[in-house]
């Protein structure tokens, strides 16, 4: 089971109860808003372990390729509960205290509470980030490219707690020395940015449902390295690949042979490239097969 995982459902946890607390001594609308995607973010972690869990099963007789799509699947799920639950209940709530704001009490509670859930998210997402070999810097990149997608929902998830607490906070300052209504419209931009979240997770995932292949330049240089390591091949008719899991790729390649070569050249050729594809892009699991042709 991921760490980053563990660490953000710990964190989450946490995080909501302090929060929901919070909301019901203080009666920030804001505050509500955030216990609610804390909550939700519980959930959505208990979820990806179902997918891990589940891709972890392996191969059987009607999953020829193992089931490591699962945790798209579940991903995916969680994406829709953090719309429903998360952007559209925080949008709700933000718009029925802008239309009837009140005062927030115990201000203090809830820059405590702040303080505590920065603390314990940004933890959280540094676990997410070593766990991806990535940097907050690289953030944006490492969410476009990875294809690990219970380290997306983390990275998104935590990410975009991190700036809900920015809004919260905003919100919380100027309900206090500006008008009231603030309150109201922080939730109400919590709720916003929520929707965000999950629109850029809804389309990472959606790539990966449907059959992301490697990039191009992963694809150009696994050819380059058959052209370099193949004693047998003449020709490359095509690269063919998908995630078919969290870093697990099927890799599927055709191409032309000597005519000359024999049926034990061309199996010890077939044997090392698989070597040494698999241990040059190991930071991918790849099933790899090679159809072979005469030319």
């Amino acid at each position: 089971m991921s760490k980053s995982v563990k660490a953000a459902l710990l964190a989450n946890g946490a995080i909501a109860i302090a929060k929901g607390l919070a909301a019901f001594f203080t009666g920030s609308a804001s505050m509500m808003a955030e216990a609610i995607h804390s909550t939700a973010d519980c959930g959505n972690q208990i979820l990806v372990m179902v997918g891990q869990k589940q891709a972890a099963k392996g191969r059987s007789e009607f999953h020829a390729f193992g089931q490591g799509k699962a945790n798209f699947f579940w991903s995916f799920v969680v994406a829709v509960v953090l719309f429903l639950l998360g952007g559209l209940f925080s949008i709700y709530e933000g718009i029925h205290r802008i239309s009837d704001p009140k005062p927030i009490e115990n201000p203090l509670l809830i820059i405590g509470i702040i303080v505590f859930a920065v603390i314990l998210e940004g933890s959280a997402l540094r676990i997410a980030l070593k766990e991806s070999n990535s940097k907050l810097k690289d953030l944006f990149s490492t969410i476009r490219e990875s294809s690990s997608s219970h380290i997306l929902v983390v990275l998104i998830e935590d990410s975009g707690a991190l700036l809900g607490l920015v809004i919260l906070s905003l919100g919380l300052i100027l309900s206090e020395f500006v008008d009231p209504i603030f309150d109201g419209i922080a939730a109400l931009m919590i709720g916003l940015l929520l929707i965000g979240l999950c629109t850029v997770l809804f389309i990472e995932l959606k790539k990966l449902l449907i059959g992301e292949s490697l990039d191009r330049e992963t694809t150009k240089k696994i050819k380059n390295l058959i052209k370099d390591e193949s004693n047998v091949m003449v020709h490359i008719n095509a690269v063919r690949s998908m995630f078919i899991g969290s870093n697990e790729v099927l890799l599927i390649i055709s191409m032309n042979v000597q005519d000359d070569a024999s049926g034990h050249a061309i199996e010890q050729d077939i044997k090392e490239l698989k070597y040494k594809l698999q241990k040059t892009f190991k930071q991918h699991k790849m099933q790899i097969y090679i159809d072979v042709f005469e030319f």
